[in-house]
Order: structure tokens, then C-alpha cells, then sequence
């Protein structure tokens, strides 16, 4: 339209003018239609890349907020069973929270020193973890007030395969209506912990997971720590406990720990760091504290000495239990099996809410 009508225009200029003005006159008008249409061009090539731009943002949004959605996913520590040196039950697990808590004093061996049961006997270390795996269940069956029947959907295991045929047998001597596989799945850390949270999505309230493991590190003179031993127990559900977090896992060669403390107080909504954080000490990563978390004012190694790679899950039972006797989030801080450290924040239980 826009060119027919400038060929009217130049029919009528073309009888009044002569042939050289009609000539200049053309070239103008070329030009002009030239730069109309260049301009279109532009204004549509410049609302294209706007749509375009607004789209890809709306998209990059829902994909973040579908990720954050997903990170926040929680599940409930319905019930924690904890044998160590400084607890063998949850009244012991309170204690510990007191100023005027005095953690167990190390015996003395020839291999060094070493933070031990008296329950337990014998210095063989392997036969020690069977021991305090079968000690494990029969805390357990303290604890409960009722007989549980219980077929978990699966079962993470921390220890040996003779420690856990150990807590099999005993398992079946005092709860015969659990049924447990020959072999479970190894407990990887905080790996393990998003797959638990990945797979109770959705599930039938009464779905549950049990994961547990023993340890007994071996004494060694040259030792930072005191060798430490431990037996735990988690009993996990969709909802109706305290909630364990996906947590953050830290990797000293590629982020700053403040990076990832601040990540961890995002994924739970929180505008400043928890007042109480149960951590163990980490000599191999100078950056701690991290963005105002009180890491070193509840450190548990004198309570439990060395864990080795049964820190991560202790840290979150006693964070457990603090929400759980305080009813406010409690941050913690332990190693990994495939990282740094991993940390992360225990909220209270949300089922009522």
C-alpha cells in the first residue's frame, strides 16, 4: 500500500515536472521509502528481541523457582536412636546442650586414646561395631513404648556387613514383625540423604525408611582426635517429626563456605543464621566460621572424638534433638564421604501447620 501510494505520487510529479527533476525527485523519494522500511525493520526486529527476552526470562524464573520448590523438599525424622560415648539415650542427648555438660573422659590404651562403651568389650575393632550395632536395637526397644511392625520401604546401612548381620539378628529377636533386607543400600551421606527426600515425595504417610550404622574408629597415637565409637538409628517419614533438610554440600576447590551457609539459610527461608549449630571441627578448612554461624561454640568432638564417616548423620540427630526439645531451627556442620563438609539446617516439625 505503502509503495502504490508512492507511485501516485511520482505519476503525478512526472507530468509537471521535467525529466531531470522527476529523476531527483524519484531518488528522493526511494530514499525515503527505504529508510520508512529500514525503521519498520528495526522496530519489529527490536520488539521481537524484547518478546524474546521477556520469554526467556518467565522461563529462566520458572525453572528457578521450580529447582528452589524442589531443594526445599523436606522430610520427618520420626524417631533417633544415638549410642556414643557421651549418650545412650534421648534425656542423655539433652544433656549435652547444658553449659555445665562434662563431656567423658578418654581412656588411656596402647594404641592412644580412645572414647569407648562400657557395654561394649574387647579391643577388636570390628567386633566392637557388632556389638554396638546389637546395643542399637535394644536401646531401641528402651525407647519404644510399643512393639513396632514396620516393613521400610528401603534400609541405608553405615558399618560393616558383620555389623549389620549383627543388628539383623538382634532385630529379630526383639522386633520379629520388621522385616529387613539380606542387603541394604549403603549410606552415602548427604547423597543418600536427597535420595530419601526424592523418593518419600508423595508417599503414603505411613511409608517409612530406616537407615542406621555403627562405628569404632581404631585409637592412634598421632591422632588429633580421641578414637570415637557410635551406633545410630533413623526412622524417617513424609511428614510428622522433625524435618531434615536437603543441606548443602561444600567443595573447598570450587565455592566459599559463606556461599554455601547462606544457600543453606536460603533453602530454609531464614533471614539470619540459627543461634545454635551442632558441628565437629575441620582442620583441613580454614574459612569457619562461616557467615555468622556459631560453629565453634557446640562442637561435639569431645564428646565423641573421631566418627570418621558417621559425623554427618550424628550432627543431625543431636540437631534433631535440640529443635525438638526448643522448637526453633538448629544448624549443623559434619564431614562427608564425598565432600568437604556437608552442612544444613533441622527445622520443627511443620504437620500441624
Amino acid at each position: 500500500m505503502l509503495i502504490a501510494g508512492s507511485g501516485a505520487v511520482l505519476s503525478l510529479l512526472a507530468e509537471k515536472l521535467e525529466l531531470s527533476n522527476f529523476f531527483v525527485v524519484v531518488g528522493v523519494a526511494s530514499v525515503f521509502i527505504l529508510w520508512l522500511l529500514a525503521f519498520l525493520l528495526r522496530v519489529l526486529f527490536s520488539h521481537f528481541n524484547l518478546h524474546n527476552a521477556q520469554c526467556y526470562g518467565e522461563t529462566a524464573k520458572k525453572i528457578e523457582d521450580a529447582w528452589w520448590a524442589s531443594h526445599r523438599q523436606k522430610v520427618s525424622l520420626r524417631e533417633a536412636v544415638l549410642v556414643g560415648g557421651a549418650c545412650s539415650s534421648p534425656e542423655h542427648r539433652k544433656h549435652l546442650f547444658n553449659p555445665d555438660h562434662q563431656p567423658p573422659v578418654p581412656q588411656s590404651t596402647e594404641a592412644g586414646a580412645a572414647i569407648r562403651l562400657l557395654q561394649v568389650f574387647g579391643e577388636d575393632t570390628a567386633e566392637r561395631e557388632r556389638q554396638l550395632a546389637m546395643l542399637l536395637v535394644l536401646q531401641w526397644q528402651v525407647q519404644r513404648e510399643e512393639t513396632v511392625a514396620l516393613q521400610p520401604l528401603t534400609c541405608y546401612w553405615q558399618g560393616s556387613a558383620a555389623a549389620w548381620q549383627g543388628f539383623v539378628e538382634q532385630m529379630t529377636k526383639c522386633f520379629p514383625q520388621v522385616e529387613l533386607p539380606d542387603e541394604p543400600e549403603p549410606w552415602l551421606g548427604n547423597q543418600s540423604l536427597n535420595s530419601i527426600i526424592n523418593r518419600l515425595q508423595g508417599a503414603p504417610a505411613e511409608a517409612r525408611i530406616l537407615c542406621a550404622g555403627s562405628q569404632c574408629s581404631p585409637a592412634g597415637l598421632d591422632s588429633r582426635l580421641p578414637a570415637g565409637e557410635v551406633a545410630l538409628l533413623w526412622l524417617i517419614a513424609p511428614k510428622g517429626g522433625v524435618r531434615l533438610s536437603r543441606g548443602e554440600w561444600f567443595d573447598a576447590s570450587s565455592e566459599l563456605l559463606p556461599t554455601v551457609a547462606s544457600r543453606a539459610q536460603q533453602q530454609s527461608d531464614l533471614q539470619a543464621p540459627p543461634q545454635f549449630c551442632v558441628s565437629f571441627s575441620q582442620p583441613d578448612e580454614p574459612h569457619l566460621p562461616a557467615q555468622g554461624w556459631t560453629i565453634s561454640q557446640h562442637l561435639q568432638d569431645a564428646n565423641f572424638g573421631d566418627l570418621e564417616r558417621m559425623e554427618g548423620m550424628v550432627a543431625q540427630t543431636l540437631a534433631a534433638s535440640y529443635v525438638e526439645q526448643h522448637q526453633v531451627p538448629c544448624a549443623w556442620l559434619a564431614n562427608d564421604p564425598h565432600h568437604t563438609l556437608t552442612l544444613g539446617i533441622v527445622e520443627p516439625d511443620d504437620s500441624t501447620i
